[in-house]
């Protein structure tokens, strides 16, 4: 059986142009499809050819069953990507994963465009996924004994119990040699993403994770992870981004992936990593175990300086954390990447430029300023529906995470929008700032795409549609 996965080619980055992602989840469940002959094409390496790329692979591949995985903002065009499917062969069954269709399934399944999907896979694919494959493979119309799918049967779906959460031990190496797109890049080098954990015990009131993975946190063994990231180099890769949703969660599980990185000779690589204040603060030794190990970035959550947003988002630190590793990581020449979250409910124009003016009494070597996004599932999305302060409650392909989608108590989502402009131009212009960010130092060569990216988030930014993706079918 042929089968084809799809990934969606919206791209979200304040880094446009310097960072293509790939889609990891994909290579997992192809990892773990029994007896298929599958392939991978990431939309997001075809943004400019989005429905001539996906109709030659159709008409080359002529798959048997068609496989998208979307997040919320990409759910839109995972139905565009589902039509040009059905209008190649209308007979094909599409099934439809990720974020979106585990936590919406629902809403998916009575939606106007239910009929473009025959499956919804909720939660973790791997196990669901291929089991559905074997049924369709044997010919079986009975799909209700396959934990975590939903099926459309007489036009309405049914939604079987949910799948539970999967042995990380049972699954199969990933699988990234059945891509048609392969040209992945952090900066100017090659690099490939790989999961070392999952899921997240923290209660953050805007993040979606706990509904995807309940309140657990679990690892893969260490010598799949090693075998995954000797892999990438074997392919002629240059880095790699560790894409745990909080790998900082667990400070001894990643003092020993560094040493074991060390030990097998991998520190040649460059690694890139997701990590909390919290985390980091609770071990400042770490910096240094990183940086022996190759780890040359870090982006970390700070979302704010002040104690009241940090609250909001239910965040257990203090702002002097964030200042003692945003120094130690720098001491190690590692970059920071700031992450902020700005559009809380109390904030006016200038809690907006407070922001900015932490990032610079920090340090960190590039602020990333999000938007708070009210995310279906989470705890904030529930407290700002009924504060009625939610501006776009439906229009998912705004929800990238840098336009806002909120207002204040005081300022309209367009003010929020054009109020982070005003505030971040300074900061992201000044070139006494940009000569001292590591960011800026180690890739001079890019100083073009990076000065353009902040010339992007001054143009998109004040008509709020913010690092809104580029992409066309």
């Amino acid at each position: 059986m042929k089968v084809l996965l799809l990934a969606m080619p919206d791209a979200i980055s304040a880094l446009d142009g310097l960072v293509t992602i790939p889609n990891i989840g994909l290579c997992s469940i192809a990892g773990n499809l029994t007896d298929c002959d599958v392939r991978i094409l990431d939309l997001v390496g075809f943004r400019r050819r989005v429905r001539q790329a996906l109709v030659e692979e159709l008409r080359s591949f002529r798959p048997d069953v068609v496989g998208l995985s979307a997040m919320t903002f990409q759910y839109d065009s995972a139905v565009r990507v589902a039509r040009i499917v059905k209008e190649w062969n209308a007979e094909t069954p599409i099934v439809l994963g990720g974020y979106h269709a585990s936590l919406l399934y629902n809403e998916v399944g009575v939606s106007r465009e239910a009929n473009l999907f025959d499956f919804l896979v909720r939660g973790e694919g791997e196990l669901t996924f291929d089991r559905l494959i074997q049924a369709l493979r044997q010919g079986s119309a009975e799909f209700s004994s396959i934990p975590g799918l939903s099926a459309r049967v007489n036009g309405d779906f049914v939604h079987n119990s949910p799948a539970g959460l999967t042995d990380l031990k049972e699954l199969e190496p990933s699988n990234r040699s059945v891509r048609v797109f392969k040209d992945f890049r952090f900066f100017n080098f090659p690099f490939d993403c790989v999961e070392t954990s999952r899921g997240c015990t923290m209660s953050c009131s805007f993040c979606s994770i706990r509904e995807m993975y309940g309140r657990r946190f679990r690892k893969f063994p260490l010598k799949k992870v090693l075998a995954e990231v000797d892999g990438i180099r074997r392919a002629g890769g240059k880095g790699v981004f560790f894409v745990d949703d909080n790998i900082t969660l667990d400070i001894r599980w990643l003092r020993t992936l560094c040493e074991a990185i060390i030990a097998e000779g991998l520190d040649d690589l460059q690694y890139v990593i997701q990590a909390s204040v919290d985390g980091i603060h609770s071990d400042l030794s770490l910096p240094s175990l990183l940086s022996q190990a190759g780890f040359r970035v870090v982006f970390l959550g700070i979302e704010s300086g002040s104690q009241h947003n940090l609250d909001i988002m239910s965040k257990g630190y203090s702002a002097s954390k964030t200042k003692a590793v945003v120094s130690e990581l720098h001491g190690r020449g590692i970059v920071v990447l700031g992450g902020f979250i700005v559009g809380n409910p109390d904030d006016r124009p200038e809690d907006i430029r407070d922001v900015f003016g932490f990032a610079r009494e920090t340090g960190v070597d590039h602020a990333i300023v999000q938007c708070l996004t009210p995310y279906p599932k989470t705890d904030i999305r529930e407290q700002l529906e009924q504060e009625g302060l939610i501006s776009n409650p439906e229009g998912f392909e705004r929800y990238n995470g840098f336009m806002a989608n909120v207002k204040t108590r005081y300022m309209s989502s367009l003010q929020i929008a054009r109020e982070t402009v005003k505030a971040g131009t300074p900061y992201y212009m000044n070139p006494f700032r940009m000569n001292a960010s590591l960011l800026w130092r180690y890739h001079r060569s890019a100083f073009w795409i990076l000065l353009r990216n902040n010339l992007k988030f001054i143009y998109s930014g004040w008509r709020n549609r913010m690092f809104a993706s580029t992409h066309r079918f």
